[in-house]
């Protein structure tokens, strides 16, 4: 695997990116829970709280990857870029191909890292928060349809943008939702209804 150093780069980088924007709302975040809590007298708990500031942080993260512009600074001077090139691919099970070639043919595998792995992973939270969170999406078809707009609100938008839009990206956005809720299911019942508010 030739190219480790450049995927270590690619999570570093997309750590970092998505970290800034993470921090950037976490006061946001706290100051709406607080006043929300205060003004209607909400019912809560701590650990309900600490599960809703971390998920509307990764939340934050994943829009700052798919449809906020990125933020560059040089010579005093800031833009805003949304992307670099515009592609649209309908075609499912095409990016599963391409994947394989590159691997096999030229020995890549950042396209794993990038298509695969990276679509899954940033929608893992999604599947493993709202059950955890909520109790009307304890039921998986809640859950991971709930992924599953999410993913499509994406790549709509995206369409709007110089961004790439994959219907590839649906489907495994879909299953990174399924896999975070089979996470949360592992979870003990106690601890889950921890989390949640009566």
């Amino acid at each position: 695997m030739k190219d480790i150093g450049y995927m270590m780069d690619i999570i570093l980088r997309y750590i970092q990116d998505t970290g800034f924007y993470m921090l950037l709302v976490m006061p946001i975040i706290l100051i709406v829970r607080y006043l929300h809590i205060k003004r209607f007298k909400v019912q809560t708990s701590f650990l309900h709280e600490l599960g809703l500031v971390i998920f509307f942080m990764i939340l934050t993260g994943l829009l700052s990857q798919t449809i906020l512009p990125t933020i560059y600074s040089s010579q005093g001077e800031v833009k805003f870029i949304n992307g670099d090139h515009r592609a649209i691919n309908l075609e499912l099970f095409r990016v599963f191909g391409e994947t394989y070639n590159a691997i096999k043919f030229l020995d890549l595998w950042q396209p794993l890292l990038i298509n695969f792995v990276g679509n899954i992973v940033m929608f893992m939270p999604i599947g493993f928060f709202l059950p955890l969170l909520w109790g009307k999406f304890n039921r998986a078809w809640r859950s991971v349809g709930m992924g599953f707009l999410v993913s499509l609100v994406i790549e709509v938008v995206q369409l709007t943008q110089m961004r790439s839009s994959d219907v590839d990206d649906l489907l495994l956005n879909t299953f990174g939702t399924s896999i975070g809720y089979v996470l949360y299911k592992a979870l003990s019942k106690t601890f889950r209804d921890s989390f949640k508010i009566r």
